[in-house]
Order: structure tokens, then C-alpha cells, then sequence
């Protein structure tokens, strides 16, 4: 009976973790909406973002226990991502 209820805890320690930490970061991220730092607040409000991607990414997603294909498709679909996001700045940047 022992083992099951600390296969239990395990299960949800990392979802719990997952969350506990994104909580805290958009606690940081309210915050910072009320800090006058001017250009400061959209750099710390993008590192903010990424380190809630990573959260998602490394938790909730299991890419911390997943197979290699699944990182590799994982970081493909990031690559491709940055691509598109470039084309469109780009197309933006280039009208008058």
C-alpha cells in the first residue's frame, strides 16, 4: 500500500511544480506591468514568456523523459516557427 500512494506523489510532484512555477512567473509578469523600467518591460515580459515555454516544454510536454524523436521534432517545430516569425517581420519591415 506504501508503494502506491508514493507512485501517487510522483505522478503529480512534476505537474504540480509545473504550475506552482508558471504561477509564479505571471505573478512576475503582473508585477512588472507596474515597474516604470520603459523598454525594460517588454525584454523582461519576452524573457518572462520564454521561461514559461521552457516550463511547459520540459514538464508538461515530458520532453525531459521523452525519446530523441521527440525532441528532434520538437526543436524542428521551434526552428520552424522562428523561420516564419522572421518572413513576417521581415514582410512588415519591408513596406512602407
Amino acid at each position: 500500500m506504501n508503494e502506491a500512494s508514493g507512485g501517487h506523489k510522483t505522478l503529480w510532484r512534476g505537474p504540480v511544480l509545473a504550475w506552482a512555477a508558471l504561477l509564479v512567473l505571471a505573478a512576475i509578469s503582473l508585477a512588472s506591468a507596474y515597474l516604470p523600467l520603459g523598454a525594460g518591460n517588454v525584454a523582461l515580459n519576452l524573457i518572462i514568456a520564454a521561461a514559461m515555454a521552457v516550463v511547459l516544454a520540459i514538464f508538461l510536454m515530458d520532453l525531459k523523459s521523452g525519446t530523441m524523436l521527440v525532441r528532434v521534432v520538437a526543436i524542428t517545430g521551434l526552428f520552424w516557427m522562428m523561420f516564419m516569425f522572421a518572413l513576417t517581420f521581415s514582410d512588415y519591415l519591408s513596406r512602407s
